[in-house]
């Protein structure tokens, strides 16, 4: 949206309010389900490496405080962060709080961030804020968080069998996202891609991700325009691009621009 604030190094076209109402939803949804699992189910392997599925309320509580931290001033977190290291250790740090505890206190912090979500306006969605893409507008601040919920939602629910809800509203800003993010993991050169209706362009300036209408996948891309990607499975490529499954068997086309939207995941695993 062209009123929406932006980031200096990132135009992420989309409309805050709906973004962070229909985000917002997405965690509604989750905390829903989480109040419902059994002990047995918090103790049970997550799709993240060497957490449980109570491990992983422990990083999103601790994502909130994080976050929060942040949104008063304070980004003395900043000077220490490595997104590969940090998360895992507040995850150890906590883990002699029980699990019963701890889905308490995420059930409270997501009450509590739904509202935020939800009450925020204008004046708030261009405070300055931090994420781990850099200094970006309060509520793109936002957008990474539920973001990262939504990945995480899965984490926890497939390998318990599980449904996970497919909602579209909620797909195609965290595709948009998620290729934001790799974007910067992606090599030098200029890039350019469409999954969909998603379109991410990075030449010389900031980064733009943005909702496109639809077209033919089928015709023939001429010189400049995005390389066309397409799949079956929207949130396999963001599962993909976040290190969860093969960015090749997630999308068809040009196979050096695939293997450059594996960016995020090789850093993330090496």
């Amino acid at each position: 949206m062209e009123d929406a604030p932006q980031a200096d190094h990132i135009l992420f076209l989309f409309d805050p309010r709906s973004t962070l109402s229909t985000l917002a939803g997405q965690r509604r949804r989750f905390a829903s389900t989480v109040e419902d699992l059994s002990n047995e189910e918090l103790a049970s392997p997550s799709r993240c490496t060497g957490w449980t599925v109570g491990d992983v309320l422990r990083h999103l509580v601790w994502a909130d405080l994080t976050m929060r931290q942040i949104w008063s001033g304070d980004e003395s977190i900043v000077a220490d962060f490595d997104p590969r290291l940090t998360p895992d250790k507040a995850v150890q740090d906590d883990r002699a709080v029980p699990d019963e505890e701890i889905r308490e206190r995420y059930l409270i912090s997501t009450r509590a961030m739904i509202t935020d979500l939800e009450r925020s306006d204008p004046q708030r969605f261009g405070q300055p804020s931090l994420s781990p893409a850099g200094h970006v507008p309060w509520w793109m601040s936002a957008v990474h968080l539920c973001w990262d919920s939504s990945i995480h939602e899965r984490d926890v629910l497939l390998p318990l069998g599980r449904s996970v809800s497919l909602v579209e509203s909620e797909t195609a800003p965290c595709l948009a996202y998620s290729l934001v993010l790799m974007s910067f993991f992606a090599g030098r050169e200029p890039l350019s891609v469409r999954i969909g209706t998603i379109q991410l362009c990075r030449e010389a300036g900031p980064v733009i991700a943005e909702t496109v209408a639809t077209t033919d996948e089928s015709d023939t891309a001429e010189a400049g325009t995005p390389n066309r990607l397409t799949t079956d499975d929207p949130v396999k490529v963001i599962d993909a691009i976040c290190g969860r499954g093969s960015i090749d068997d997630s999308l068809t086309g040009d196979a050096a621009a695939i293997d450059r939207l594996g960016g995020l995941a090789r850093y993330f695993t090496s």
